[in-house]
């Protein structure tokens, strides 16, 4: 069953996905949602979109939760920071804004423009290392 409760929305494929959002957008995935204005998931497994202009490309239980982020792939990561991202991983968190996680296990970027490359250790803020 594909839901889209709000208008301009659409659900292309895939199994029990839902938008909840004006112009919100599913490929394809399994128990996806894309519950942000214009937020969109591309594919995976219980992926959420929640944040405007949001999107999620893939992997399984990542959450785009921030205006503006995203999560390109890994398994539970969230992006909740305004314009934050992560590109894969597991158990990432990139809170702050404008911040990313490029990979890696348990990492966080928590303050604003940190970014965590991969399994470092290192936090770099504006090209320099702060961790």
């Amino acid at each position: 069953q594909q839901e889209d409760s709000e208008g301009h929305s659409s659900v292309c494929g895939g199994r029990q996905n839902s938008t909840y959002s004006y112009c919100s957008s599913i490929s394809g995935g399994y128990y996806t949602s894309a519950d942000g204005d214009y937020s969109s998931v591309s594919g995976g497994y219980d992926n959420y979109a929640r944040g405007d202009y949001s999107s999620v490309s893939g992997g399984y239980y990542n959450q785009a939760s921030g205006t503006c982020s995203s999560v390109t792939s890994g398994f539970n990561n969230n992006a909740s920071g305004i314009c934050s991202s992560i590109t894969g991983g597991d158990d990432n968190y990139a809170s702050g804004e404008s911040s990313s996680v490029s990979g890696g296990t348990d990492n966080e970027a928590s303050g604003s423009n940190d970014t965590v490359v991969g399994d470092s250790g290192k936090v770099y803020v504006d090209g320099t290392v702060v961790h």
